[in-house]
């Protein structure tokens, strides 16, 4: 999903301006959009015509961050500045100054990864010198150049910006149905079950608070063992199939596939052999997530799932 319209901008202290803006995203892939030069130089460029020649990221402790932007026919513009603190996934501090100041000072940048539901918002707060400074730059239209760099990061996002990627999943509470079906019987076995979980979600005044997912127990050539659950808001109470369940916090490995359901063999075998170039092993079961489906398009091309394999403990560090 796209989140255009969550990109927020405040002043809620006299030194202070805030921005918020939601991402379709896990937290850590966000986190590397803001830390990795690769992905900075592709998003960080502010309204169009405007390239990054110089993206330098020392990301620790004291460590220093360089960037400088370029447009045909005005002067360059750099700034940069030192991390205070970094807490990977969750937060970035670091200060900033311009080389060339236009506004009086040094300021300091609190950017916070806050998952929430389905969705990762960023909250970034720039702490100014003075009021002076910061009503210089809140007067200075920045809110312009900022919805058009988190617009192009969605994009990227679309697009799959990181790849197969090693996280730490967070825990979902789940209402789930458990299935053991021959594999030929998953187009006639699986919708009734989500019919039934949205019904009893709905029933018991719970909310359905990500997409659905299939976690696969076990696998086999001829059966699916499996739960199909959706995310909700509470525990659910026992009724008929559902039961209370959950999606694990655990290391996964992370892909993600475009395209029609057909496809989801060969992508989890290329995804296979990413983790055997990687020397990563799984630990036996996994899961799928359906970021989007038959439900948002009729294109199946616009279709995205996503691929996660639980790691062996002995593996991913």
């Amino acid at each position: 999903m796209h989140y255009p319209q969550s990109f927020r901008i405040s002043t809620p202290s006299e030194r202070e301006i805030e921005i918020v803006r939601d991402f379709d995203a896990p937290r850590e892939l966000v986190f590397d959009a803001f830390t990795k030069p690769e992905l900075v130089r592709q998003w960080l460029l502010g309204p169009g015509g405007w390239t990054m020649p110089v993206c330098d990221i020392d990301l620790k402790v004291g460590g220093s961050y360089r960037y400088v932007w370029r447009k045909k026919g005005v002067p360059d513009m750099g700034m940069g500045g030192v991390f205070r603190e970094i807490v990977r996934p969750r937060l970035i501090a670091a200060t900033e100054r311009f080389d060339d100041a236009w506004y009086p000072g040094e300021a300091l940048n609190t950017t916070i990864f806050e998952r929430r539901e389905d969705v990762t918002r960023v909250t970034i707060t720039v702490l100014y010198e003075s009021r002076e400074a910061r009503d210089i730059a809140s007067r200075s239209g920045m809110e312009r150049g900022m919805i058009a760099g988190f617009d192009r990061l969605e994009a990227l996002i679309v697009r799959g910006i990181a790849g197969p990627v090693v996280i730490d999943s967070e825990r979902h509470t789940a209402a789930v149905i458990h299935l053991k079906i021959p594999r030929n019987q998953i187009q006639t076995e699986l919708p009734p079950a989500i019919q039934e979980l949205m019904a009893a979600a709905a029933g018991q005044g719970l909310r359905i608070v990500g997409p659905l997912f299939t976690h696969h127990l076990t696998t086999s050539p001829t059966d699916f063992d499996f739960e199909a659950g959706f995310p909700v808001s509470a525990p659910v109470k026992p009724q008929g199939r559902v039961k209370p369940g959950e999606l694990p916090a655990a290391r996964i490995a992370r892909s993600e596939y475009r395209g029609g359901y057909e496809g989801l063999y060969d992508a989890w075998r290329q995804f296979g052999e990413w983790m055997n170039v990687q020397g990563l092993k799984g630990r036996g079961d996994l899961w799928e997530r359906y970021l989007a489906g038959p439900e948002s398009s009729a294109d199946p091309a616009t279709w995205r799932t996503e691929l996660c394999l639980p790691l062996d403990p002995s593996h991913g560090r």
